[in-house]
């Protein structure tokens, strides 16, 4: 069992014990043996088979117990006997943003509130307006909470999509009769979030049982939803359902372009094909009866004159056309990135040492990595001093003299406060290599006051870049009230890039914003946002949702060398 598998199930009894008010003592214990868990880099396996797990800070005897239980049975009895008592939508409750287990307690044991629908009821009916803790306000909040619920319940991040099905698609390309296998649908197109899992394979006719019957029997499989000759549908124990796809192989481009979509992308390209008195399927593309293409995608867009149209732009918003005049960009690729900008360290919120980012940054193949931990507003995140900040631009100098290969920058993300102004002074800020301005609060301004707040920072001499532009957390919270369009052109107006924030929970801004931003001359720039050195990894979905906005390199500070990223710098200020 993974290391993160058994973090969540402690994770899980401390939230579960908390909800039948436990020791706090006790619940803090199970929280903070998951995040050592989570943050231990050793040999796990060994301090498992030898006993040793007491060994692990803050374990001692009886969680000691439950890990190596959960390990050899496969369970926790009190694990098990808590989930058994705690009703079902006590569980869904919790995924709501503002109701945490202490919350959620009360309002269970005033107004015997346990699932969603009661709580929305609840809510409606001004039942929470006299509770001590609650009020108008914070009722407004949830009914609002619990819509967003119901908007993003449905969908799953990508990065947890893919984690789930890149497994799948490794095994199924070894198996018997399977040439080919990819991830069709809105995986494939990159979208932020999914709704399901579609693979596509070419599988010889006579393996194609066997193949369709792996799936169905896969140890990942929870229920078969359907299975015939050519297409088996299946829910994952993971929560997401999955469809597998078989075609011929000389079908394979025809297939693998109809099932990526989208949906209105498909229907202009079938469009672009009656206009020239063929008809597309997902068979091929056809001429009377004649196949006249379809065994891959570049044949089929060839044959309707179009070059190549990566997946990721497949969204009808002007692909089809650009591709026919020949324009489409050059999308950027992982290889591009040299550097990034926005990381942090355990100089504030950070899980790592400036070495070990260093580190992670060489592994990657990067020239450059930018350090910008929070300000002091931002106490919550053990923002900087002044004084601090100080010493770390000390810091970071030393190291940069012991580096070879690789050049730390110093930099700072910067609070905006609420009336626009920056949380360092500007003496400060003038000592940096570069600035990030960020929101971290009163996310409720209006719309005229966020807008005004965010364009009154961007326009300050040192503001380099904006971090997280509307402040979104996907399927979790909604980006604040904000006119990015008019962010856009602040950003434009001052030189200040925007940041594509890497975070899978954030790819913020958003790939439909890009194009304006590219049009105006604002540059752009992937930010992992790592708060751990193996978080800089969490660039390549950066990449991902840059590829989906249309950019190239050119677009990109993180394409630039050092010398060229410190002339930009420099040009801007």
């Amino acid at each position: 069992m993974h290391r993160a598998a058994i973090a969540d199930a402690l994770d899980e009894l401390g939230t579960l014990l908390e909800l039948q008010g436990a020791n706090p003592f006790k619940v803090r214990a199970y929280r903070n043996g998951a995040r050592v868990l989570r943050q231990f880099d050793g040999d796990f396996a060994t301090l498992v088979r030898d006993g040793r797990l007491g060994e692990l800070k803050g374990f001692g005897k009886a969680l000691a117990e439950k890990v190596t239980a959960l390990i050899n049975d496969g369970r926790i009895e009190l694990l098990e006997r808590l989930r058994a008592d705690t009703p079902t939508g006590m569980f869904e409750l919790l995924e709501l943003p503002g109701l945490g287990p202490k919350r959620l307690r009360a309002l269970h044991a005033a107004l015997g509130i346990a699932s969603v629908g009661e709580l929305e009821a609840a809510c409606r009916d001004d039942r929470l307006t006299e509770l001590p803790g609650f009020g108008v306000r914070s009722q407004a909040k949830l009914l609002e909470a619990i819509a967003q619920h119901r908007r993003h319940r449905a969908r799953t991040r990508y990065h947890r999509a893919l984690a789930i099905a890149e497994p799948l698609l490794e095994a199924l390309r070894g198996l018997p009769g399977v040439a080919r296998a990819e991830p069709a649908g809105s995986l494939r197109r990159r979208m932020e979030t999914v709704k399901d899992i579609d693979l596509l394979a070419a599988v010889a006719p006579k393996h194609r049982q066997a193949v369709g019957d792996w799936l169905a029997h896969h140890p990942d499989t929870e229920a078969v939803t359907a299975q015939g000759p050519t297409k088996v549908s299946v829910a994952l124990a993971a929560g997401l359902n999955c469809d597998l796809r078989m075609v011929a192989l000389d079908e394979w481009g025809s297939a693998l372009a109809h099932f990526t979509g989208s949906r209105d992308h498909n229907i202009a390209l079938r469009q672009r094909a009656l206009d020239r008195g063929l008809r597309l399927s997902e068979w091929g593309l056809f001429r009377d009866d004649q196949r006249i293409a379809g065994a891959t995608e570049a044949e089929l867009h060839a044959a309707l004159g179009l070059a190549w149209i990566p997946p990721e732009l497949r969204e009808d918003r002007g692909e089809i056309t650009t591709a026919a005049e020949g324009g489409l960009p050059r999308l950027v690729e992982q290889r591009d990135v040299r550097g990034a900008l926005h990381n942090h360290t355990d100089w504030s919120d950070g899980r790592g040492t400036l070495h070990e980012m260093a580190a992670a940054a060489q592994a990657l193949g990067w020239e450059w990595l930018g350090i910008a931990d929070h300000s002091p507003s931002v106490r919550y995140a053990n923002g900087l001093s002044v004084a601090r900040l100080r010493e770390q631009m000390a810091a970071i100098a030393t190291l940069n003299a012991e580096l070879d290969g690789l050049v730390l920058l110093a930099g700072s993300e910067v609070d905006i406060l609420p009336d626009g102004t920056l949380d360092l002074p500007d003496d400060a800020l003038a000592e940096l290599d570069y600035v990030v301005v960020a929101v971290h609060s009163h996310f409720g301004l209006s719309r005229h006051e966020q807008t005004a707040r965010i364009c009154r920072a961007v326009a300050h001499p040192r503001a380099d870049v904006l971090a997280h532009p509307t402040g979104r957390l996907l399927l979790a919270r909604d980006g604040y009230d904000v006119d990015m369009a008019r962010v856009i052109d602040a950003c434009a107006d001052h030189g200040t890039a925007i940041e594509i924030n890497a975070n899978p929970h954030r790819l913020d801004l958003d790939w439909r914003h890009h194009r304006r931003a590219r049009e105006r001359g604002v540059r752009l720039t992937i930010s992992p946002d790592a708060h751990r050195p193996e978080s800089l990894a969490h660039a390549r979905f950066g990449v991902g949702v840059t590829r989906k906005g249309g950019l190239e390199a050119d677009d990109l500070l993180n394409c630039l060398g050092l010398t060229e990223l410190r002339a930009w710098l420099t040009e801007r200020r």
